[in-house]
């Protein structure tokens, strides 16, 4: 999502118009297991992080619903290439069926600029962080998900520094819009940006899993079993956390519909 650290942000807080309750599409009444190609963990290593979406509620103790920098209300002030046109609230967050919904929606929200002040966005959506429980060095992330397709819809898994310094940033998966191919990356400290494409035309029907190993040596992606890219260059050597949120990047602001969804949330840690 490049550069979701933007420090002067620190502490800033949106005033949020009242927020109506997230409108996503409803799953079915039992939402499937993934039948997709599941890549094992690596042998010996511990299962050390498992989120279901049971219930009818984030369990907020495990996630949060903004940058931890930034509680109540946010957005990513870092794309500044690529301005993002979304406020984050923890309204456009659901829990229903089985699955965690993050949905976007066209509606003008009161939120804040870089300087803290107050600014009108015109979409409002939901993300999700593991940082209130679980930050690692190390390990095999498998996210079972369902993206949305959509103008200028922005669908991102990612892991970024405890620390709150950027680089560096893995990127498990980027979509836009509606193209048939999403993409990975890895923004190193020091090194140039590495990017990899992978087709998934049909990811937003049925649910697929999202996969990354993550060694002292190595970082190697997958989408539903088949290896998208990997690489031994600039691999992150610190604590870093894990971010799932539904952007809009649409400069025409005729988007921001559209409801990403996540299944399950796995990690594996190596042996201490």
């Amino acid at each position: 999502m490049l550069a979701a650290i933007a420090m002067t942000a620190l502490g800033a807080v949106g005033v949020a118009a009242s927020p109506s309750p997230a409108r996503g599409a409803d799953l079915p009444a039992v939402a499937a297991k993934a039948a997709t190609a599941k890549v094992p963990p690596p042998k010996g290593w511990v299962h050390a992080f498992a989120q279901g979406f049971s219930g009818n509620s984030l369990n907020t103790s495990v996630w949060g619903t903004c940058y931890p920098w930034q509680p109540g209300g946010c957005t990513n002030y870092g794309n500044v290439n690529d301005p993002e046109k979304e406020w984050y609230l923890p309204s456009q967050i659901q829990v229903k069926n089985g699955a965690l919904g993050l949905v976007a929606q066209r509606e003008a929200t009161w939120g804040t600029d870089q300087s803290g002040r107050p600014k009108e966005y015109m979409c409002r959506s939901g993300m999700v962080t593991s940082y209130p429980s679980f930050s690692f060095k190390y390990g095999f992330v498998r996210v079972t998900a369902r993206l949305a397709f959509g103008k200028g819809l922005w669908n991102a898994l990612w892991l970024a520094a405890q620390n709150y310094q950027w680089p560096p940033e893995v990127d498990i998966l980027e979509h836009w819009g509606s193209q048939s191919i999403s993409r990975v990356f890895l923004h190193p400290i020091g090194l140039p940006e590495q990017e990899g494409v992978m087709q998934l035309p049909t990811a937003d029907k049925g649910w697929h899993t999202f996969t990354l190993s993550w060694t002292q040596n190595r970082l190697t992606w997958w989408f539903d079993g088949q290896q998208v890219y990997t690489t031994s260059t600039g691999i992150p050597q610190q604590a870093m956390y894990l971010i799932m949120n539904l952007a809009d990047d649409d400069d025409t602001q005729g988007g921001c519909s559209g409801t990403f969804y996540i299944q399950a949330v796995n990690v594996w840690l190596p042996k201490a």
